[in-house]
């Protein structure tokens, strides 16, 4: 049996607070909207499905976030693959022998402390510990304050699934230590334009591309959504995504707000650039957004979905200038 000695906090999104906590570990404590802005975790998917519901999905977090964070100061980190289950246990508990916890990609599908009945492929936890008698990993899960056992079974299901629009193959990766950043100034702002880059050129993952062009996909076929034979879990999915699944509201936007004000503080080039109440501004939007569709996942009324059609006409037009601002300026 390995357990790390393991503090364990909860916050807003599993990956910025999954990072927060191993930084934790090795005794260095930024705050949870400061590791998602360095992460540059702004982004916008909208896929398409073929077997699961709902049929259409959106999701407005970045690939990479994490291993992002982390490749700073001539160092570089990535999400790492395994081609089988065997080699991908061995690989885990060998980490946590060596005393290093496990950033891990999962389906919290398989995750029966979620009792969820949709997949949700991608979702981030922290392995950091396993009983080798009980057959159980033990995990560290940014919604619960105390540590999560899962069966050896169950979280091999749970890193292998291939739900999609993210299929995984034991996603993972780990770090051996880790210190407090030098010219933290700079890297805030590097992170910033780093996040705008990404959003402006596209970034390709499995799960699809994430691009600000992607809102405008999405808005291109909107009108469509109401002859969805799922038409109400897609709104309703959609609105969780925007104001409840791990964004703090604003579909992660309020929390990147949050890091931008931090970031004001030490930059006065953005402070001046007026970052932190354009995101803001953002946030709002997309919270209007949230609830817009979750009443049309109960009444699919024309007005409302016009409503819906213009708002997101409107927030591809301010994220698009939010974004090349920053890329012009920064």
């Amino acid at each position: 049996m390995q357990i790390l000695d393991w503090e364990n906090k909860t916050g807003v999104h599993c990956g910025s607070v999954a990072i927060q906590n191993v930084i934790n570990y090795y005794g260095v404590d930024y705050p949870e909207e400061m590791c998602f802005g360095l992460g540059a975790g702004l982004g916008f998917f909208y896929n398409k499905l073929s077997k699961s519901f709902p049929s259409e999905v959106i999701h407005l977090r970045a690939p990479d976030m994490e291993p992002n964070f982390f490749s700073k100061n001539n160092k570089y980190y990535k999400w790492l693959n395994e081609s089988s289950a065997k080699e991908a246990e061995r690989k885990l508990i060998q980490c946590l022998d060596n005393l290093q916890p496990v950033f891990l990609q999962t389906d919290l599908f398989y995750l029966k402390y979620y009792n969820s009945k949709i997949h949700f492929p991608g979702h981030v936890v922290v392995c950091v510990g396993y009983d080798d008698v009980k057959k159980n990993f033990i995990l560290s899960d940014t919604n619960f304050k105390d540590l999560k056992e899962v069966s050896y079974k169950d979280l091999d299901l749970s890193r292998s699934s291939q739900a999609e629009p993210y299929p995984l193959k034991y996603n993972w990766f780990t770090i051996d230590s880790f210190v407090p950043f030098k010219n933290i100034n700079h890297l805030i702002q590097e992170a910033i334009k780093l996040n705008s880059k990404n959003f402006l050129n596209g970034q390709n993952s499995l799960r699809g591309t994430s691009s600000v062009f992607s809102i405008l996909d999405w808005v291109k076929n909107l009108e469509n959504w109401n002859s969805l034979k799922d038409a109400s879990n897609a709104y309703r999915f959609a609105y969780q995504i925007i104001a409840r699944r791990g964004s703090k509201g604003g579909g992660f936007r309020c929390i990147y707000s949050d890091f931008l004000k931090i970031a004001e503080k030490k930059s006065f080039k953005i402070k001046n650039l007026g970052l932190y109440n354009l995101m803001l501004s953002l946030a709002t939007e997309w919270e209007i957004l949230a609830y817009l569709l979750k009443e049309l996942s109960v009444k699919h009324e024309y007005k409302i979905g016009k409503k819906v059609i213009d708002l997101v006409h409107d927030l591809y037009s301010e994220e698009l200038k939010y974004h090349l601002l920053v890329n012009d300026q920064l």
